[in-house]
Protein backbone atom coordinates (compact mmCIF):
# COMPACT_ATOMS: atom_id res chain seq x y z
CA UNK A 1 0.00 0.00 0.00
CA UNK A 2 1.06 3.33 -0.93
CA UNK A 3 1.61 6.13 1.61
CA UNK A 4 0.90 9.78 1.10
CA UNK A 5 3.04 12.16 3.87
CA UNK A 6 0.40 13.55 5.05
CA UNK A 7 -0.86 9.86 6.07
CA UNK A 8 2.08 9.21 7.83
CA UNK A 9 2.22 12.09 9.51
CA UNK A 10 -1.39 11.45 10.84
CA UNK A 11 -0.47 8.12 12.09
CA UNK A 12 2.27 9.57 13.75
CA UNK A 13 0.13 12.14 15.70
CA UNK A 14 -2.06 9.49 16.71
CA UNK A 15 0.80 8.29 19.46
CA UNK A 16 0.02 9.84 22.83
CA UNK A 17 2.91 9.44 24.88
CA UNK A 18 2.94 9.76 28.90
CA UNK A 19 1.66 13.60 29.43
CA UNK A 20 4.52 13.91 32.48
CA UNK A 21 7.53 12.23 30.38
CA UNK A 22 9.24 12.53 33.83
CA UNK A 23 13.16 12.02 33.89
CA UNK A 24 13.23 8.92 36.26
CA UNK A 25 15.84 9.23 38.97
CA UNK A 26 18.52 5.93 39.76
CA UNK A 27 18.34 6.76 43.73
CA UNK A 28 14.92 5.76 43.87
CA UNK A 29 14.54 2.22 42.38
CA UNK A 30 17.58 1.63 44.05
CA UNK A 31 16.99 2.90 47.75
CA UNK A 32 13.03 2.66 47.97
CA UNK A 33 11.00 -1.05 48.31
CA UNK A 34 8.57 -1.37 45.06
CA UNK A 35 5.88 -1.11 47.27
CA UNK A 36 6.76 2.31 47.89
CA UNK A 37 7.12 3.55 44.54
CA UNK A 38 5.28 6.97 43.87
CA UNK A 39 2.68 6.93 40.48
CA UNK A 40 5.36 9.93 39.41
CA UNK A 41 8.80 7.69 40.02
CA UNK A 42 6.68 4.97 38.42
CA UNK A 43 5.67 7.18 35.15
CA UNK A 44 9.12 7.85 34.80
CA UNK A 45 10.72 4.61 34.73
CA UNK A 46 8.26 3.59 32.15
CA UNK A 47 8.81 6.05 29.97
CA UNK A 48 12.05 7.93 30.49
CA UNK A 49 14.60 5.92 32.00
CA UNK A 50 17.26 3.90 31.21
CA UNK A 51 14.99 0.64 30.03
CA UNK A 52 12.54 3.42 28.35
CA UNK A 53 14.42 5.10 26.16
CA UNK A 54 13.54 7.65 22.83
CA UNK A 55 15.04 7.14 19.16
CA UNK A 56 13.93 8.89 15.97
CA UNK A 57 12.38 6.95 12.87
CA UNK A 58 14.31 8.95 9.92
CA UNK A 59 13.15 8.22 6.19
CA UNK A 60 16.27 7.91 4.13
CA UNK A 61 16.48 9.34 0.53
CA UNK A 62 19.18 8.43 -1.27
CA UNK A 63 18.45 11.12 -3.90
CA UNK A 64 15.86 13.51 -5.55
CA UNK A 65 13.44 13.04 -8.39
CA UNK A 66 14.44 14.17 -11.93
CA UNK A 67 12.65 16.82 -13.33
CA UNK A 68 12.23 17.09 -17.01
CA UNK A 69 10.04 16.08 -20.40
CA UNK A 70 8.47 12.84 -21.70
CA UNK A 71 8.68 11.64 -25.23
CA UNK A 72 5.74 13.85 -25.73
CA UNK A 73 7.05 17.14 -24.47
CA UNK A 74 5.48 16.54 -21.20
CA UNK A 75 6.73 18.02 -17.93
CA UNK A 76 7.42 14.93 -16.27
CA UNK A 77 9.34 13.15 -13.07
CA UNK A 78 11.65 10.33 -13.37
CA UNK A 79 9.93 9.25 -17.04
CA UNK A 80 13.15 8.25 -18.92
CA UNK A 81 12.85 9.08 -23.02
CA UNK A 82 13.79 5.47 -24.82
CA UNK A 83 14.39 7.49 -27.92
CA UNK A 84 17.88 6.49 -29.55
CA UNK A 85 20.19 9.61 -29.99
CA UNK A 86 18.45 11.26 -26.75
CA UNK A 87 21.57 12.37 -23.86
CA UNK A 88 22.54 10.35 -21.57
CA UNK A 89 19.61 9.98 -18.37
CA UNK A 90 16.82 10.04 -21.03
CA UNK A 91 15.64 13.57 -20.42
CA UNK A 92 14.49 15.61 -23.32
CA UNK A 93 15.00 19.16 -23.89
CA UNK A 94 12.78 21.53 -23.83
CA UNK A 95 10.36 22.14 -26.98
CA UNK A 96 10.49 25.58 -28.69
CA UNK A 97 8.37 28.16 -27.23
CA UNK A 98 7.86 25.87 -23.77
CA UNK A 99 8.44 27.46 -20.69
CA UNK A 100 11.40 26.04 -18.93
CA UNK A 101 10.40 23.72 -16.02
CA UNK A 102 10.32 25.01 -12.39
CA UNK A 103 13.67 23.83 -10.04
CA UNK A 104 12.30 21.65 -8.04
CA UNK A 105 11.92 23.22 -4.58
CA UNK A 106 14.32 21.73 -1.37
CA UNK A 107 12.20 22.67 1.31
CA UNK A 108 13.47 22.91 4.82
CA UNK A 109 15.64 20.87 4.31
CA UNK A 110 14.28 18.81 7.28
CA UNK A 111 13.65 14.47 7.16
CA UNK A 112 10.74 12.89 7.87
CA UNK A 113 11.03 11.69 11.57
CA UNK A 114 9.01 10.17 14.04
CA UNK A 115 10.04 9.64 17.97
CA UNK A 116 9.45 6.43 18.77
CA UNK A 117 9.74 5.08 22.11
CA UNK A 118 12.02 1.99 23.04
CA UNK A 119 11.22 -0.24 26.47
CA UNK A 120 11.84 -3.49 27.61
CA UNK A 121 9.08 -5.21 28.72
CA UNK A 122 11.34 -8.07 29.96
CA UNK A 123 12.99 -5.48 32.39
CA UNK A 124 11.93 -6.65 36.23
CA UNK A 125 12.06 -2.65 37.37
CA UNK A 126 9.26 -1.80 34.44
CA UNK A 127 7.42 -4.84 35.53
CA UNK A 128 7.26 -3.71 38.96
CA UNK A 129 6.62 -0.43 38.02
CA UNK A 130 3.22 -1.89 36.36
CA UNK A 131 4.35 -1.61 32.72
CA UNK A 132 1.40 -3.16 30.57
CA UNK A 133 2.13 -7.12 30.44
CA UNK A 134 3.48 -9.17 27.71
CA UNK A 135 0.89 -11.65 26.06
CA UNK A 136 0.14 -14.71 27.06
CA UNK A 137 1.95 -16.64 25.17
CA UNK A 138 4.05 -19.86 26.55
CA UNK A 139 7.32 -20.11 24.98
CA UNK A 140 7.61 -16.32 26.57
CA UNK A 141 8.85 -16.94 29.73
CA UNK A 142 12.37 -16.90 30.05
CA UNK A 143 12.99 -16.85 26.66
CA UNK A 144 12.97 -13.71 25.15
CA UNK A 145 14.11 -9.97 25.41
CA UNK A 146 10.61 -8.31 24.76
CA UNK A 147 10.94 -4.98 23.88
CA UNK A 148 7.87 -2.36 23.32
CA UNK A 149 8.12 -0.21 20.29
CA UNK A 150 5.82 2.80 20.54
CA UNK A 151 5.50 6.19 17.67
CA UNK A 152 6.34 3.64 14.58
CA UNK A 153 4.77 5.24 11.43
CA UNK A 154 1.69 2.81 11.25
CA UNK A 155 -1.82 3.26 9.96
CA UNK A 156 -4.47 3.07 12.67
CA UNK A 157 -6.77 0.05 12.26
CA UNK A 158 -9.61 0.38 9.76
CA UNK A 159 -13.10 0.56 11.04
CA UNK A 160 -15.25 -2.56 10.77
CA UNK A 161 -18.67 -1.99 9.09
CA UNK A 162 -21.38 -3.48 11.28
CA UNK A 163 -22.57 -7.08 9.39
CA UNK A 164 -18.78 -7.21 7.41
CA UNK A 165 -15.97 -9.58 7.78
CA UNK A 166 -12.70 -7.50 9.66
CA UNK A 167 -10.72 -5.79 6.66
CA UNK A 168 -7.47 -6.55 5.47
CA UNK A 169 -4.67 -4.90 8.21
CA UNK A 170 -3.46 -2.27 6.52
CA UNK A 171 0.02 -2.26 8.36
CA UNK A 172 0.53 -5.96 7.42
CA UNK A 173 3.69 -5.57 4.94
CA UNK A 174 4.78 -2.76 7.26
CA UNK A 175 5.23 -5.45 10.26
CA UNK A 176 6.66 -8.01 8.28
CA UNK A 177 9.38 -5.23 7.22
CA UNK A 178 10.15 -4.54 10.46
CA UNK A 179 10.25 -7.90 11.73
CA UNK A 180 13.04 -8.77 9.46
CA UNK A 181 14.70 -5.59 9.68
CA UNK A 182 15.17 -5.61 13.84
CA UNK A 183 18.01 -6.54 15.68
CA UNK A 184 20.06 -6.04 18.72
CA UNK A 185 23.46 -5.63 17.81
CA UNK A 186 26.49 -5.99 20.59
CA UNK A 187 30.27 -4.82 19.78
CA UNK A 188 32.51 -8.42 18.46
CA UNK A 189 28.83 -10.58 18.72
CA UNK A 190 26.66 -11.37 15.96
CA UNK A 191 23.61 -9.88 16.13
CA UNK A 192 19.99 -11.26 17.39
CA UNK A 193 17.10 -10.89 14.94
CA UNK A 194 13.93 -10.22 16.20
CA UNK A 195 12.46 -13.72 16.22
CA UNK A 196 9.22 -12.75 16.52
CA UNK A 197 6.79 -9.44 16.41
CA UNK A 198 3.38 -8.87 17.89
CA UNK A 199 1.09 -6.05 17.10
CA UNK A 200 -1.11 -4.97 20.27
CA UNK A 201 -4.34 -3.67 18.41
CA UNK A 202 -5.87 -0.73 20.20
CA UNK A 203 -8.53 2.78 19.17
CA UNK A 204 -4.79 3.92 17.89
CA UNK A 205 -1.85 3.42 16.14
CA UNK A 206 -0.77 -0.36 17.26
CA UNK A 207 2.58 -1.01 20.22
CA UNK A 208 4.50 -3.16 18.54
CA UNK A 209 6.31 -5.93 20.33
CA UNK A 210 9.64 -7.25 19.42
CA UNK A 211 10.94 -10.87 20.67
CA UNK A 212 14.80 -11.35 20.50
CA UNK A 213 16.42 -15.17 21.82
CA UNK A 214 18.00 -14.96 24.78
CA UNK A 215 19.20 -18.51 25.09
CA UNK A 216 21.79 -18.93 22.97
CA UNK A 217 23.75 -15.61 23.59
CA UNK A 218 22.68 -13.76 26.14
CA UNK A 219 23.65 -10.24 26.95
CA UNK A 220 25.96 -9.76 29.60
CA UNK A 221 27.23 -6.82 31.63
CA UNK A 222 30.24 -6.87 29.52
CA UNK A 223 29.03 -6.59 26.21
CA UNK A 224 28.83 -2.64 27.54
CA UNK A 225 26.13 -1.10 24.70
CA UNK A 226 23.15 -2.68 22.92
CA UNK A 227 22.25 -1.13 20.33
CA UNK A 228 18.52 -1.93 18.53
CA UNK A 229 18.87 -1.49 15.14
CA UNK A 230 15.79 -1.02 12.75
CA UNK A 231 15.36 -0.76 9.18
CA UNK A 232 11.83 -1.10 7.45
CA UNK A 233 10.28 0.68 4.01
CA UNK A 234 12.46 4.05 3.75
CA UNK A 235 13.23 4.35 7.74
CA UNK A 236 16.24 3.66 10.17
CA UNK A 237 15.84 3.49 13.66
CA UNK A 238 18.86 3.41 16.08
CA UNK A 239 18.34 3.78 19.96
CA UNK A 240 21.51 2.65 22.42
CA UNK A 241 21.55 1.25 25.49
CA UNK A 242 23.86 1.07 28.24
CA UNK A 243 24.33 -1.87 30.44
CA UNK A 244 25.93 -0.35 33.05
CA UNK A 245 22.58 2.28 33.54
CA UNK A 246 20.55 -0.99 33.15
CA UNK A 247 21.42 -2.75 36.29
CA UNK A 248 18.53 -3.23 39.38
CA UNK A 249 19.89 -4.49 42.66
CA UNK A 250 23.28 -5.21 41.45
CA UNK A 251 21.91 -7.46 38.29
CA UNK A 252 21.25 -6.50 35.05
CA UNK A 253 17.79 -6.49 34.20
CA UNK A 254 16.42 -6.35 30.93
Amino acid sequence: MIRTRRQWLRAAFLWVASPSLLTARKEFWESKDPGSWSKEEKEGLLWQSPWAREGLARMEIKRPPKVGYNDKGQQSIDLPNNRPGNPPGGMKSVPIGEPVPPVPKAGNGDPIEFRVLARWETAKPVQLAGGPEVPELPEVGGKFYVIRLRGLPLMPPPKVKKGEGAPPDPNEGMLQAIKEGSRLERARKDAIPCARLFAKAGSGVPDVLLFFSREEDPITIADKVVTLESRFAAFHLSIRFPMKEMMYKAELAM
